[in-house]
């Protein structure tokens, strides 16, 4: 601890002992006043412990007297040997900066003991937080992660199932394969032996920290949950519960021990495709239904088409003839592992991976013609070219005018500029009153380095300028499959000031809004195809 933190801690210390706390040089010790539900005023005593993590983390509070009759439940941790009561969850670890964290006042943390007593005392009503395992001693974390698909359990209750899982992988699946738990009287099989039990527990009103908690719980299903355990039989437990209509599960690992049944808190994941949606977005529903072409599947168009993936969309045409090679690795989603493989393939391989629902056709030759790009456009919300190729630019931009304005289908053009220096995002066609931002001059590829075995130059971009002008195309794909309608034609992120106004300053550029009425675009000065495949391309 620096000076400046043992001087506020010394000065936290001191105020507390005017509030009848005595000071041991470690722990504090004292009263706090609360009220008890039905016998009024009571007097608790806690200790606080000032560690080396303040003033950047609460001080750790334990009950020491309740100073009425009291049962401690949920928002603490698991006691440690020796102790009854353990650390009083009072505040959310990770919420406050250090500059508003309120436990920098003693006053403060004793006002927030006393709510945490008196809503223990009344059962935390409305709480729902679900923290059973809290309360257990945990696997270590060498240990396995347990995986299971809520979905694909939804309808199993009191059965065992198989659990999948080699000795040592790094994680094990609890799968909704029924087995049937043998009789006592059987010899155990190996294939019937570390099965999981799924059961439900219902409204859960006490944290379970033992078997005998577990089996009050289960009710006429504990003796044979536990008799199970006792055969080797049941290795896990699956228990779903809530808390005020909050849904909870636990996975716990069960042993026999000499007194009895030993259960470990595990941890697990859900794998069901509503909970890894959660992190996707608020949209990700909506984004579903929706279609999307990348023609172009090297570093933007792969790192594009994962975003929109992880985002929501569930539809794709992937097309691009290329194979992965291994000096695509660094700027590519796709990993060592599928050099060799045709880069359609393999982005479809990375898409599905972590959400098998996907539709994803490949094709591994280029639009060439109108009617390929018109009937590309007709079948696709969006139509994303990734190629910076200037003869596809010009190919798209002369199919949307013709479609896409008819429709209200789009192309959305991504590129990276100047080594990185630029990425650039446009959507065809305009709308009413919208201009694009004006295109870049090219750059001589004379000086870039050439790959063995590939005849065109390499270009010097990093990857975080891939990165950036996906993300970028994304917020303009979206905006457009969402009907927001926001985005303007073109989005510029100048990552290294340009020569060029409007580029000579770093950030995004957008272009004059209502500068221009809409019109047929093949009178329009297209920004992309004044492109160069060196200094202007997806960078495979």
């Amino acid at each position: 601890m620096n000076a400046a933190c043992a001087a506020e801690a010394d000065r936290w210390r001191e105020q507390l002992l005017a509030h009848g706390f005595g000071d041991d040089g470690v722990r504090l010790t004292g009263p706090v006043t609360w009220r008890h539900p039905s016998q009024g005023k009571a007097t608790a005593r806690v200790e606080i412990v000032l560690t080396n993590a303040f003033p950047f983390a609460a001080p750790e509070v334990r009950l020491l007297e309740a100073g009425a009759p009291f049962d401690a439940t949920f928002h603490l941790a698991r006691p440690e040997p020796g102790q009854h009561y353990g650390v009083m969850c009072l505040w959310e670890p990770g919420r406050f900066s250090v500059e508003q964290a309120p436990w920098r006042d003693p006053v403060a943390v004793l006002e927030r003991v006393v709510g945490w007593l008196e809503a223990t005392a009344n059962g935390w009503p409305g709480d729902a937080s679900c923290d059973l395992d809290r309360h257990l001693e945990h696997e270590p974390l060498s240990a396995a992660l347990v995986l299971y698909d809520a979905d694909a359990l939804q309808g199993l209750s009191a059965v065992t199932v198989r659990v999948a899982g080699d000795s040592g992988a790094p994680t094990v699946r609890i799968t909704d394969e029924v087995r049937r738990m043998p009789e006592a009287s059987t010899r155990v099989r190996r294939k019937d032996r570390q099965l999981a039990w799924i059961g439900d527990l219902g409204e859960v009103r006490h944290p379970v920290c033992d078997w005998v908690d577990l089996a009050a719980l289960l009710g006429p299903h504990a003796t044979t949950v536990g008799h199970g355990i006792g055969l080797g039989v049941i290795d896990r437990l699956l228990l779903r519960y809530h808390r005020n209509g909050s849904p909870g599960v636990l996975v716990v690992r069960a042993r026999t021990c000499p007194t009895g049944v030993l259960l470990r808190a595990s941890e697990a994941a859900d794998t069901s495709s509503g909970t890894r949606n959660l992190r996707a977005g608020t949209h990700a529903g909506e984004l579903s239904s929706r279609s999307v072409a990348v023609i172009g599947c090297g570093a933007i168009g792969s790192f594009l088409a994962d975003i929109l993936h992880r985002s929501g969309v569930r539809r794709f045409t992937l097309i691009d003839p290329e194979v992965l090679r291994p000096g695509n690795l660094v700027r590519h989603l796709a990993g060592e592992s599928f050099v060799g493989w045709a880069k359609v393939e393999a982005v479809r391989a990375r898409l599905t991976a972590h959400q098998g629902d996907s539709s994803v056709v490949v094709r591994r030759a280029w639009v060439t013609t109108l009617e390929e790009a018109v009937d590309l456009i007709q079948g696709h919300d969006v139509v994303i070219d990734a190629t910076a190729g200037a003869a596809l630019s010009s190919l798209l931009a002369t199919a949307v005018e013709s479609a896409g304005r008819r429709i209200g289908h789009i192309v959305v053009s991504v590129c990276v500029q100047r080594e990185g220096g630029i990425a650039r995002v446009d959507r065809f066609p305009l709308r009413m009153g919208e201009s694009y931002l004006p295109g870049l001059p090219s750059l001589d590829d004379e000086h870039l380095p050439r790959e063995r075995g590939c005849g065109s130059a390499v270009s010097l971009t990093p990857p975080g300028a891939v990165i950036a002008a996906a993300e970028l195309g994304s917020r303009v794909v979206i905006d457009h499959l969402l009907f927001h309608g926001v985005c303007p034609p073109s989005l510029v992120d100048v990552r290294v000031a340009q020569p060029e106004e409007p580029f000579n300053r770093t950030g995004l550029v957008l272009p004059p809004p209502q500068t221009a009425p809409g019109g047929s675009l093949a009178a329009v000065d297209l920004p992309t195809t004044e492109r160069r495949a060196t200094d202007c391309q997806d960078f495979a």
